[in-house]
This record gives C-alpha cells, sequence and structure tokens, in this order.
C-alpha cells in the first residue's frame, strides 16, 4: 500500500513530516521553499492519514500554514501559489483533524482569503478553501470571541458571484443556527448582518420574483408589468434549507421573530407560492410556525425539534366535535369546491388552525386534494395576518 512504501522509504513521514513542517516556522525561509514544502506535505497526507496526527504534533505547524492565508500578497505569482497550495494541505487536514486547523484562528483565516483573495485564485482553490471554512464552522461556539467577525464574513459571501461559495455560507449559517439551538443560545447575533433579508430574498427568487422582496415591486412582477420571470430552479431546490434556516431562528430568538415579521415576509412568500410543489409546502412548513408563534406564543413550541417530517407540532388540535365540523371544510377541499371552502371560512365559524388526528393542517389538505386557489386563499389569510401584525408593537412571547 502507499502507507507501506512511505514507511521503508528513505524518508519515513516521522523523521520527515517534521522537519518540513520546521520550515513553516522559519520566518526567513522564501516563499519559493515554502510552496515546494508544502507540496511535498501534501502528497504525504494525500497517501497516509497517519500523516496529518505527525503534522499536527508540530506545535505552531498549523498556526504557520493559517498565517501564510494572511500575507499573501496576491500581485506575486510565488506567494499566490503558497497561498493556494496551504489551502490544499489545510483541506486535507480538516478531513481528520478539524479540531487542530479551528484552534489555530484557521476559520477566519480562511474567511478572509476567500473574501479578499478569491476572486483572484483558481476556483479549485475558492471551493476547498470554502470546504475548510464549512468543517470548521462546525466547531464554533456561541461564545466564541471571534463570532461576529466570521457571521459578518459568511453574511458578505452569501451574495458571492460562486455559486458554489454562496451555498456554502448558506449551509455554514445553517450549521451555527443548530449549534446555538443545541447550546439553548438565543441565535440572534446570526442575523446581525442582513442573514433573514438574505434568506427572504432567495425565497422570493425561488419562487419567481424578479427584484426581490426589498423592491417596491409586487413579487413576480417588474416594475413596467411585465410578466414574472421563471423561478430559478437552482434556489429552489435551496428553499428546505432557508426554511429550515429561518424557522431555527424563529424558534429560538423573539428578536429575529419580531424583526422578520416587519420585514418583507410576506411579499416572499406570496412569490414563493409561485415555485414547484416542494417550494409551496417548504413554504407551508414556515407558515405553519409562524402561526404557532401568533396564535399560542413560544411557550407552545416543543422542548425539541419536530421529526423527520418537518411538521411543528403545537398547532391546536381540537376535539372530536371540533374535528366532525371541520369535516365539512375537508369535503370541501377533497371535492374541489373553491367557493364553499371560502365561504365557510369567512363566516369565522371555524377554527382555521385546525390540525387533525394525524397532525395535518387545512393547508396541508388544500396542498394534497384541493386546488390552487385553495392554497393560495389559506396562505392569504396568513399574509394578510402577518401583515397586519407587522404594524403593531409586539414581539411574540
Amino acid at each position: 500500500s502507499s502507507s507501506s512504501l512511505l514507511s521503508h522509504c528513505r524518508c519515513p513521514p516521522r523523521t520527515f513530516l517534521p522537519a518540513l513542517c520546521k520550515i513553516f516556522l522559519d520566518e526567513s525561509a522564501p516563499d519559493n521553499v515554502l510552496e515546494v514544502t508544502a507540496r511535498a506535505i501534501t502528497y504525504y497526507l494525500d497517501v497516509s492519514a497517519e500523516c496529518t496526527r505527525r503534522i499536527v504534533g508540530v506545535d505552531g505547524a498549523i498556526k504557520a500554514l493559517c498565517n501564510r492565508l494572511v500575507v499573501v500578497e496576491l500581485n506575486n505569482r510565488t506567494s499566490r501559489d503558497l497561498a493556494e497550495q496551504c489551502v490544499k494541505v489545510l483541506e486535507l487536514i480538516c478531513t481528520r483533524e478539524s479540531g487542530a486547523v479551528f484552534e489555530a484562528g484557521g476559520l477566519n483565516c480562511v474567511l478572509s482569503f476567500i473574501r479578499d483573495s478569491g476572486h483572484l485564485v483558481h476556483k479549485d482553490t475558492l471551493h476547498s478553501a470554502m470546504a475548510v471554512v464549512s468543517r470548521l464552522c462546525s466547531k464554533m461556539e456561541p461564545q466564541d470571541s471571534s463570532l461576529e467577525t466570521c457571521v459578518e464574513s459568511l453574511s458578505s459571501l452569501l451574495k458571492h458571484e460562486d455559486h458554489q461559495v454562496s451555498d456554502g455560507a448558506l449551509r455554514c449559517f445553517a450549521s451555527l443556527a443548530d449549534r446555538f439551538t443545541r447550546r439553548g443560545v438565543d441565535p440572534a447575533p446570526l442575523a446581525k448582518h442582513g442573514l433573514t433579508e438574505e434568506l427572504l430574498s432567495r425565497m422570493a427568487a425561488a419562487g419567481g420574483t424578479v427584484s426581490g422582496p426589498a423592491s417596491s415591486c409586487k413579487p413576480g412582477r417588474t416594475s413596467t408589468g411585465a410578466a414574472p420571470s421563471a423561478p430559478d430552479s437552482k434556489l429552489s431546490n435551496q428553499v428546505s434549507t432557508i426554511v429550515s434556516l429561518l424557522s431555527t431562528l424563529c424558534r429560538g430568538s423573539p428578536l429575529v421573530t419580531h424583526d422578520l415579521l416587519r420585514s418583507a415576509l410576506p411579499d416572499s412568500m406570496e412569490s414563493a407560492l409561485g415555485g414547484d410543489e416542494r417550494c409551496v409546502l417548504d413554504t407551508m412548513r414556515l407558515v405553519d410556525l409562524l402561526l404557532v408563534l401568533l396564535f399560542e406564543g413560544r411557550k407552545a413550541l416543543p422542548k425539541s425539534t419536530a421529526g423527520s417530517t418537518g411538521r411543528i407540532p403545537g398547532l391546536r388540535r381540537l376535539d372530536s366535535s371540533g374535528e366532525r365540523s371541520h369535516r365539512q371544510l375537508i369535503d370541501c377541499i377533497r371535492s374541489k369546491d373553491t367557493d364553499a371552502l371560502i365561504d365557510a371560512i369567512d363566516t369565522g365559524a371555524f377554527e382555521v388552525n385546525f390540525m387533525d388526528d394525524v397532525g395535518q393542517t387545512l393547508l396541508n389538505w388544500a396542498s394534497a386534494f384541493g386546488t390552487q386557489e385553495m392554497v393560495i386563499t389559506r396562505l392569504e389569510l396568513t399574509l394578510l395576518l402577518i401583515s397586519h401584525i407587522s404594524c403593531l408593537d409586539l414581539v411574540p412571547d
């Protein structure tokens, strides 16, 4: 095997790797020597997982590799090549010892490299750097002193022209939000640099909006009244991640919920309804959560997240008599009698947040067995309510 060959060659890892790492600790070493050294280290890491432990064992070696990304001279080809090779080394190390890279300050070093130098390096290096960031974000704790710098950098990368970078930043935020939730910490700091605005913009784009939720144009229409643009299929595939992240932020933070209800949320949701079936169903999940927060309060949320079905426990269940009365609405849905359904809801005699004994809401029934008009009518009621509440000085408890 490759590992056996290394152990019997004239330069076995146990002696040669520490020597290579110590070259990086020599501040007087020229860039061309360091670049060759980094390539040699990459070779060892490629053929043997055991080599990672030996590199980590050299005090200061990982930090020296990270620092090369900070001092890179982009107008100097040798310096730039060295930085790119260091990224490759860090990527390989992170697959086995990401904690060591994180403790050496690697996260913010690589984030700064992507933000400031990403447009001048090879695309595969850029993607490797983002892979390093994704692994290191899983090590970030809510109380970490570098959190705000990390969030600011990730927020800027959400708008990066390279989709692999922007998508990676989105996944990093999802990872950080989950970590906040597991620690029982309010995730509001994650939204400090425009995260929710970007998520709403992506949600709107997935449904076919032209100008985004912050625009004065109505989602799905141009300012000239032209037909809506086609939904972005790539963004449509991201809606699950977008909705899950928004849901995690709302579940964990009254402040984020307060700000979200006063944002372009209704417009983004309305636009998302123009997307494919998956986009609509994912949007409905967020609607369910917001209904719980608005009508029952934060105390109605479960201690842990919902199961793999994505259903939000806590929506109001009715007794047997209530279920019988709502059979009328379900029958209207099954028979696709849109007018009868709307008339029944307009009477105000029915609990619109009804959930049956298997956890299905009227919105779920309408999307599964009804017409598009039924789904839109039900969601329009929610959007109207959210728009109304956004005018009030309230924060859901």
